[in-house]
């Protein structure tokens, strides 16, 4: 059951890896405060008169606002977004004013689109590849002709006055191109005839040739390099893991996490998600926001410290707290962690 749980989180991974960012604001014109809904998904703990959702991946979103003023009936709204904008929605009574120029806290509130703008497209950090060639290499073998004459003596025990008549010889070649070698080799015996006496010798020349061509150069061996940790622009401290997972599979991962419909079931994704990649601070103060509960967000922080590149900047994911004794528990955690 494990693993088949570990195929379908690796399927929505995949199915999600091209997705891209937007956002919605939301604001009320008056100043009511208000709770974010978002596919049953709560984005704002405390009411406020102005809530900002990133990281949304899908193309329709069902919106339900609720009032801190239980007067106010619950507002629902579909909404649309495309990749890399953000939109801005109005939330205002139906009516503009009720009695005495005021709004009417018992009257029907809608939400009206008011603007849209391009997001900054995120650059992605790239592994350079570097090709090393080195210097061609060439055998050290020597240029040139080398000729060497070798006489060798003949003891016979031929009939004085008998005349030896040459025969003819023996030639050898090897050529060898990938060494540069040509290798000749000639035997045989003088002509005009040798004259053999009782006890006589006979001389036989020997004549090796042998030839050097130009150098042949070794192959070359092409390396290549691949850069094995991110390096974060302005950032010196400590890391904690080599390479944050980039935006795109990033928010496949949200998209998981945040379609889990039970908050114990998104903190189970969310660990198996990153028990094996590396984040940024940034991308756990995200994830963070995806839960409901103020335990849930510190048993994550606390997960998420061993899985995170740039540690100096992890007093950041202190904003998603609600509470200042998880920042107390969560400072305690990390004394006792081993230093990078």
């Amino acid at each position: 059951m494990k693993h088949s749980f570990l195929l379908v989180l690796l399927s929505c991974f995949a199915l999600t890896a091209s997705a891209q960012n937007s956002n919605v604001v939301f604001f009320a014109e008056h100043g009511e405060k208000f709770t974010i809904i978002i596919n049953g998904l709560r984005y704002n703990e405390t009411p406020q008169t102005n809530v900002r959702v990133e990281a949304l991946m899908a193309a329709f979103y069902k919106v339900k606002v609720i009032f801190e003023d239980k007067r106010i009936p619950e507002l629902s709204k579909s909404v649309e977004v495309e990749p890399y904008l953000e939109y801005s929605y109005n939330i205002r009574p139906k009516k503009e004013f009720g009695s005495g120029g005021n709004p009417d806290p018992s009257g029907e509130y809608v939400m009206r689109f008011v603007s849209q703008s391009p997001l900054t497209v995120p650059v992605q950090p790239i592994r350079q590849n570097v090709v090393v060639a080195p210097q061609p290499v060439y055998n050290s073998a020597p240029t040139g002709t080398v000729q060497q004459t070798t006489t060798t003596t003949v003891h016979s025990t031929g009939t004085q006055g008998n005349v030896v008549a040459p025969i003819g010889g023996m030639n050898m070649s090897v050529n060898d191109p990938d060494l540069g070698v040509n290798f000749n080799m000639s035997i045989g015996v003088p002509m005009g005839g040798t004259v053999v006496s009782s006890g006589g010798t006979v001389q036989q020349t020997t004549t090796t040739t042998t030839s050097y061509g130009t150098p042949v150069p070794q192959q070359q061996v092409v390396v290549q390099q691949q850069q094995q940790q991110y390096v974060m622009p302005g950032y010196n401290g400590p890391i904690g893991c080599p390479w944050p997972m980039d935006q795109n599979a990033f928010s496949g991962a949200l998209g998981t996490i945040n379609g889990q419909s039970f908050e114990s079931n998104k903190l189970q994704v969310a660990k198996q998600a990153f028990a094996t990649n590396c984040m940024t601070s940034a991308q756990v103060g995200q994830i963070m926001q995806l839960f409901s509960f103020e335990d849930s967000r510190l048993d994550f922080a606390k997960f998420a410290y061993g899985h995170t590149y740039d540690l100096g900047n992890y007093f950041q994911i202190n904003n998603a707290f609600t509470f200042s004794s998880s920042v107390d528990e969560l400072n305690d955690f990390i004394a006792t962690q081993p230093r990078r």
